[in-house]
């Protein structure tokens, strides 16, 4: 009996933080670092999955951006974009290489999702954390979308010129069969 109530209480305190709006600690960093120097800068993410490409919706503006933000101190700009990406998303991207820099300074870099993101649901939940800022997590096809869709619409020329430099998140290396 004494068993059956403690698993009950764990189980209990798990759903209730689980159902937190309280944003959990930010995952480790994870970049490679062959970036060098360091840059400290506002960074955005690169996310793509098939054909399609990870965006957020802002809350305030309604406009399509790519998940990313502003620099904390001393932050590099490879660190900047996988916060903010978790943040905004929950997702606990890779961050690889830089893939250019848009005319306001935002450093825009190819991220790669975990394995099991095969592209199959357009639509992904806003963590409640980021509910304020996001109004929702989606796929979209970066050539199909108009201009006046973008928070920042003179830099979507350029996303689609990186877009078709980034690797697919959703392709998985597999070890040869023996």
């Amino acid at each position: 009996m004494k068993n059956k109530l403690v698993i009950y209480l764990a189980i209990s305190s798990f759903c209730l933080t689980s159902c937190s709006e309280t944003k959990p600690s930010d995952p480790v960093c994870r970049v490679d670092q062959s970036e060098s120097p360091q840059q400290t800068a506002n960074a955005a993410c690169l996310i793509r999955l098939g054909d399609k490409l990870v965006t957020i919706t802002q809350r305030l503006s309604g406009k399509l951006d790519l998940p990313g933000g502003t620099s904390d101190t001393l932050e590099s700009a490879k660190c900047t974009a996988h916060r903010e990406t978790w943040e905004e998303t929950g997702f606990n991207v890779e961050v690889q290489q830089w893939l250019g820099t848009s005319n306001n300074g935002m450093r825009f870099y190819e991220c790669h999702l975990a394995a099991n993101f095969d592209g199959s649901f357009t639509e992904f939940p806003v963590p409640d954390w980021a509910n304020i800022e996001v109004a929702s997590i989606q796929l979209v096809d970066p050539f199909t979308t108009e201009f006046n869709q973008w928070r920042y619409p003179q830099e979507l020329t350029q996303i689609r010129q990186m877009f078709n430099k980034v690797k697919d998140s959703s392709i998985q290396t597999r070890p040869a069969n023996k």
